[in-house]
């Protein structure tokens, strides 16, 4: 029972992955979005310079967005400083707007609910 035992937790442990850290980000600001009133309407294709685009139901906002999982710095001056992204160029032609997720779930526009 004991190997079985330690076989089912180390199967049980999780290791995310890039691509499954971002799928699990995208999640997470669709959901915040859609408790801020928005529809959500998710990427039909890699690469795409826009994760989502939210669509506020009573305003008719839209926001194109790009969804970064955050990451800290583990090192340096600014240890435990969030890392900031920056939007490409074709990105900031077309309006796309930057949304942080963090591990805890929560969801902020450069530091803006």
């Amino acid at each position: 029972n004991t190997k079985l035992g330690n076989k089912m937790s180390y199967r049980s442990k999780i290791v995310m992955t890039k691509i499954m850290k971002g799928q699990w980000a995208e999640f997470m600001a669709a959901a915040w979005l859609v408790t801020k009133g928005y529809l959500i309407y998710p990427k039909h294709q890699d690469n795409d310079p826009i994760d989502l685009v939210a669509v506020h139901r009573n305003t008719g906002r839209v926001l194109k967005i790009d969804v970064k999982s955050v990451s800290i710095r583990k090192t340096g001056r600014r240890k435990g400083d969030r890392i900031n992204r920056v939007t490409s160029f074709a990105q900031k032609k077309i309006g796309v707007k930057l949304l942080y997720v963090y591990k805890d779930g929560r969801c902020d526009f450069h530091g803006k609910d």
